[in-house]
């Protein structure tokens, strides 16, 4: 076959632009949800590029077996397996740490899925492709409300206390005999001691589980220990 030819052909021309547009609109329902419902960085045009790309790479292998036919043997599964690996630098792109928390890594997950779709879409998979949209769809819409209901219970809570009392009196066990009886505990401590100013500064996180903290009686509490100055919390 005259592959110079083959690739003006109509009939072909037809089957790549149905491809295409395939791809960009499955990818734009997965990045609308992002942008728009989610306020995601990697949203609805980064989404429809990823599965375009993906989309045309598969393009590019199904013209090249077609027209080297006989002539070059070509593995088709080598350039899916390129395009799988190396969308992980968006994704890694997507995932951003706000100090003790990770945001973004759904949208990188959507994003490699996206470019599954793009891939199916490529070899004219439209059932999986369509599907794989609507799952993907669904678990980015729908999953987030149940997840936070479920995790609900389990979530921790963490406030951080600062506490400044007289250098070199013992204030760590006093404190926490006095959180244990508020039912809380303390999860992680910082002591730093000022022997010029004769203070010493005590900040720590308590975990108060789903417990309603009353902040304001704490740090009275708090105040009748023997050596404290100061109280932030």
């Amino acid at each position: 076959m005259d592959w110079s030819l083959f690739q003006f052909e109509p009939g072909f021309i037809l089957v790549v632009l149905v491809r295409l547009l395939a791809a960009c609109i499955l990818g734009g329902v997965i990045g609308f949800e992002r942008e728009y419902s989610r306020n995601q960085p990697a949203g609805f045009r980064t989404h429809i590029l990823v599965c375009l790309g993906s989309c045309l790479t598969m393009v590019i292998v199904h013209f090249l077996v077609t027209a080297y036919a006989g002539k070059i043997n070509i593995d088709p599964t080598r350039m899916a397996g390129q395009v799988v690996s190396g969308i992980g630098f968006l994704g890694a792109g997507a995932i951003l740490r706000h100090g003790t928390s990770v945001k973004g890594i759904t949208t990188a997950a959507s994003i490699w899925a996206v470019a599954g779709v793009g891939l199916a879409c490529g070899v004219g998979f439209y059932t999986g492709a369509a599907l794989a949209t609507v799952l993907i769809w669904a678990v980015l819409m729908y999953l987030k409300g149940i997840e936070n209901k479920f995790m609900m219970k389990k979530k921790t809570k963490f406030k951080m206390v600062e506490v400044e009392g007289e250098a070199g009196k013992q204030l760590i066990e006093p404190l926490n005999n006095l959180l244990k009886e508020y039912g809380l505990a303390i999860k992680s401590i910082e002591v730093n001691e000022n022997t010029g100013t004769g203070r010493q500064r005590i900040l720590f996180y308590i975990e108060s589980g789903n417990n309603e903290l009353d902040l304001i009686d704490i740090s009275a509490k708090i105040y009748e220990l023997d050596g404290i100055l100061k109280v932030s919390l």
